[in-house]
């Protein structure tokens, strides 16, 4: 049996229609859920960066230690806060001397020994101060004592502030760095 549908008929399908006003204030409610736990979430993803910015910080500057005392040759970290970014130096040990520090290849990249803040996975982290004796390079020699700007020994603790508090010191003295998280 064949039930045919005529124009007047109630049990007609209809086409069309749209969504019911019940259906609209439910998936705004939903949305507005989904966006308000959303949005502490993104708030911790960019202190996240942060602490990851200074843990590969930590990273470059023992690098830069540890290199000058396994060469002899003194290693540079300059910052530039302006441009949201840190260099590694070195010395060139047939002409020493800061002035003659040149950009290192970093060994985990195999590029440039500079690292951008504010792009890629450190977006949102900024480089706030950078203080070694008023400076803003280190230096460390063959013993891995910490130089300032200068080529003499660190006179004060030095520090590298990044965005959300988070603070990497360099003792006086032994040059031993270390990460304080907020």
């Amino acid at each position: 049996m064949v039930v045919q549908l005529t124009r007047n008929d109630p049990r007609r399908l209809s086409r069309g229609g749209g969504f019911s006003l019940i259906e609209l204030i439910a998936v705004m409610i939903v949305v507005g859920i989904l966006a308000a736990t959303a949005a502490p979430i993104l708030s911790l993803t960019t202190g996240a960066r942060a602490a990851m910015a200074a843990r590969h910080l930590v990273r470059d500057l023992t690098f830069a230690r540890q290199r000058a005392v396994a060469t002899g040759t003194r290693s540079w970290v300059v910052f530039d806060t302006t441009a949201e970014t840190w260099t590694v130096l070195a010395e060139d040990p047939n002409s020493p001397g800061r002035i003659n520090a040149a950009v290192l290849t970093d060994p985990a990249t195999s590029g440039p020994f500079v690292q951008n803040l504010g792009v890629n996975q450190f977006v949102g982290v900024q480089l706030e101060t950078a203080s070694f004796d008023g400076d803003v390079e280190i230096g460390f020699d063959w013993l891995g004592r910490p130089l300032n700007q200068s080529e003499t020994a660190l006179a004060a603790q030095g520090s590298v502030t990044l965005s959300g508090s988070h603070v990497i010191t360099v003792e006086v003295g032994s040059g031993f760095v270390a990460y304080a998280p907020p």
